[in-house]
């Protein structure tokens, strides 16, 4: 089947131009189905949580600061789901463990749990300094579980390590890293001065992440800034699979990292597209 054209009708300049990130992915997959390749996937670094019981024996409502459906959320004092999930705020993942420690330390998280001083912080937004989400709910000892030793390597070089906490009502940590489908992008743009060579810049562009819905299978993507991505895939951001775009929205060629490169001449998969890029 041909592929969309990436091509955003919106755009009237290079100024205005939008790349589509999820067209970009289309091509770089079917790119690699027609090779028998698969996208190599790169280590995400976790995020800090904080998983809280709700010991009182009555509901808790409250909502999630980070949803802005204003969906209510509501953990149960009885059954097997009564704990509420917190990620923390913090660019790094020490940032996070020492927010998390300061929540339980603030609230009494560890002899409490999820206590009606907590929610009523959440509600009030007094405890959003510190909170990002809270969501549930969720089995405590599942979740709880989940949380384990974890030494990251940034993309300096430097290790953090993670030991969680485990307590009767408050647990906090961080889970083992999750492989990601994610690669950065190259535009290839030449700049040609005076009677000079065209010179390619130098360019980072952007990492194309790349998440499966658990419950449909939808694919779907979202861009991240290259300073931003290193602090997500630490030692792996330079390892990851390159993708040279050109700058209309075609892909050029594909580096999967592994020692497998695809160079395209022309874009494959266009049919008589607008440009006359394709065959």
């Amino acid at each position: 089947d041909a592929m969309p054209t990436p091509f955003n009708e919106k755009a009237q300049s290079w100024k205005e131009k939008i790349i589509d990130g999820d067209k970009i992915w289309q091509q770089v997959k079917h790119i690699l189905q027609t090779r028998n390749l698969e996208l190599p996937e790169t280590a995400r670094r976790p995020d800090v949580r904080l998983i809280l019981d709700n010991v009182s024996g009555t509901d808790k409502m409250f909502r999630n600061p980070g949803d802005h459906s204003n969906k209510a959320e509501m953990i149960p004092g009885t059954g097997d789901k009564t704990a509420a999930m917190v990620m923390v705020k913090g660019d790094t993942l020490t940032e996070q463990f020492n927010n998390a420690r300061e929540l339980d330390a603030r609230y009494g998280l560890s002899e409490n749990g999820l206590s009606d001083t907590f929610v009523q912080a959440l509600m009030s937004g007094e405890a959003l300094d510190l909170v990002d989400e809270a969501y549930g709910p969720a089995p405590f000892d599942g979740q709880a579980s989940k949380l384990v030793d974890v030494a990251w390597e940034g993309a300096d070089g430097n290790v953090t390590d993670i030991n969680p906490v485990h307590g009767e009502a408050c647990a906090y940590g961080a889970r083992a890293p999750a492989d990601e489908k994610a690669f950065r992008t190259e535009f290839v743009i030449y700049v040609q001065g005076t009677k000079t060579t065209p010179e390619k810049i130098e360019n980072e562009g952007m990492v194309i992440a790349v998440s499966e819905d658990w419950q449909t299978g939808a694919e779907s993507t979202r861009p991240i800034v290259p300073s931003v991505a290193e602090g997500f895939y630490g030692q792996g951001y330079d390892d990851m699979p390159v993708v040279e775009v050109h700058p209309d929205g075609y892909v050029t060629s594909i580096d999967l990292g592994n020692g497998t490169v695809i160079d395209l001449n022309a874009p494959e998969g266009f049919k008589g597209d607008k440009f006359g890029l394709g065959s």
